[in-house]
């Protein structure tokens, strides 16, 4: 007979219902035995809360009510409508009616108040019903004879000997009510007090054994799941010291043979994915190297070259140099020693140098404003993000409107993130036209765009998704005959230059 393992699963299972059913039985039965308490308090504190209402006030309401009825200052009539109030003024004392008063009480006594059959508290609130029949005979009578005249003596009569003293029953027999309701309040304390005492001796002995036993099985456990994970732990160290042909051994616990399989899945895989990355630094380099070769344009070069020569046969010595420091800044910011991050300041630098450059070829057609905030100028960002997408607001844009425009570039920060902004009043582009190029942004879509004079919004989108992945957005908003607008949010950035 083969035995059955027990997978880790159900040994912590197991273990878990060795210390938890005796706990929810112990917690069960306090919640318990404080919810009877606590119903059985409220229940208390209601019966109490009605009775005291009437050991304050009702005897001194209802005596004073029948006496004004006894000596014939009041019109009893007027008791069909409520509560009579003396007088118009807020200090006017209120007569209340002894009718509604006695039926009242007669209801909170027989219905609203709990109570216990043939208890002490039960006898006393039976002597006060018994009483509220009497003063309701007595109330009734009154008020009959306050209609008629020459009863001034029998109603003074029933004022002294009825009301007044019936009243003085039902106010001891309230009394009296309250005082075994607070005696039941302090047996249900004492009552608590036992059980508490009982049931922490329960858990007491629950604790211990539950301690016992989960000692014991937590070792057993722990056992079998350290010491192969040991052994993983080791085979993890062979590999990360390069040995590429470490394997984990399987063992007897099925959930760390699942993982010493899905450790060895992960070695065969590690090979191929170092391989992987090789290929994709390559690449990488790749499309830094056709950054650079588009950057340093031919067309551009010739052009600014040819200005050179021209400004200089003219005589202006001045703008030959100013000229040839801007192209030299502008070539020294591509190279960069090969750093492919730079500071915010330096990119600000580079399209300066080549808007100067520009601004001098196209005098009549550009004019451009640069704003850079002053708080980011030292922090680390990719560099050439910002000169493709100014050449193609010039050549796009500026270039083929009538006039001349003015190209806008922004740098600041938002929500702690860096946010550029390119803007021209140039041409613009048709709803349809902008739809294909964020498509062709967002990857939705493998239309090529046809751009010249630069490195173009495509790739720069790219290289910035490369190195900054989701993080970062490029929004593009245009208007045909009014202008684009190219934002670009950077979701994180370096504090310090390299």
């Amino acid at each position: 007979m083969v035995k059955k393992t027990l997978t880790l699963k159900m040994r912590l299972i197991l273990l878990l219902l060795v210390i938890a059913i005796p706990l929810t039985f112990v917690v069960l039965s306090i919640f318990a035995m404080i919810r009877n308490y606590s119903d059985a308090y409220n229940e208390i504190m209601a019966n109490l809360n009605i009775a005291n209402n009437y050991n304050t006030v009702f005897k001194e309401q209802m005596e004073y009510s029948m006496y004004r009825v006894m000596i014939g200052l009041i019109d009893t009539d007027e008791f069909e409508t409520g509560d009579i109030k003396e007088g118009q003024t807020e200090y006017a004392a209120t007569l209340k009616n002894p009718v509604h008063m006695v039926e009242k009480a007669k209801v909170d006594f027989r219905y609203t108040i709990k109570r216990i059959p043939d208890s002490y508290s039960d006898i006393k609130i039976k002597g006060i019903l018994s009483c509220l029949d009497s003063l309701e005979t007595a109330v009734d009578k009154m008020m009959e004879n306050s209609k008629a005249l020459g009863t001034y003596e029998e109603n003074k009569s029933i004022w002294e000997n009825d009301i007044q003293g019936l009243c003085s029953m039902i106010q001891d027999y309230v009394n009296e009510y309250i005082h075994y309701e607070i005696l039941h309040m302090e047996e249900l304390q004492n009552e608590l007090e036992q059980q508490m005492k009982q049931i922490i001796k329960i858990f007491i002995s629950l604790l211990v054994c539950m301690l016992t036993i989960g000692i014991i099985l937590s070792f057993k456990i722990t056992k079998s799941v350290t010491k192969p994970i040991d052994d993983m732990k080791k085979t993890a160290e062979r590999l990360g010291r390069g040995e590429l042909e470490a394997r984990a051994s399987l063992g007897s616990l099925e959930e760390i043979n699942i993982l010493s399989r899905t450790f060895n899945k992960m070695s065969d895989e590690i090979a191929a994915l170092m391989e992987k990355t090789k290929q994709e630094q390559q690449n990488l380099r790749l499309a830094e190297l056709k950054l650079h070769q588009e950057q340093i344009n031919p067309h551009f070069l010739y052009n600014t070259l040819d200005s050179i020569v021209w400004m200089a046969e003219g005589g202006k010595n001045k703008q030959v140099v100013e000229m040839t420091t801007d192209l030299s800044d502008f070539f020294r910011t591509i190279l960069s020693n090969g750093n492919d991050f730079i500071t915010i300041e330096q990119e600000e630098s580079h399209i300066r140098s080549y808007l100067k450059i520009q601004k001098i070829r196209y005098e009549d057609v550009l004019d451009y404003e640069i704003l850079i905030a002053e708080e980011i100028k030292e922090k680390i960002v990719l560099k050439m993000i910002l000169q493709p997408i100014v050449e193609n607001a010039l050549y796009h844009g500026i270039k083929n409107k009538r006039g001349g425009g003015m190209i806008t570039v922004k740098g600041y920060l938002q929500q702690g993130k860096i946010v550029f902004e390119v803007k021209d009043d140039g041409i613009g582009m048709n709803k349809e036209t902008l739809e294909e190029l964020r498509k062709k942004l967002t990857g939705e879509s493998n239309i090529e765009f046809k751009q010249r004079g630069g490195f173009g919004i495509h790739n720069v989108a790219k290289r910035i998704y490369m190195y900054y992945g989701t993080e970062s957005e490029i929004y593009v908003t245009s208007e045909e005959k009014k202008g684009t607008c190219v934002k670009i949010v950077l979701g994180r950035f370096l504090e310090r230059k390299y």
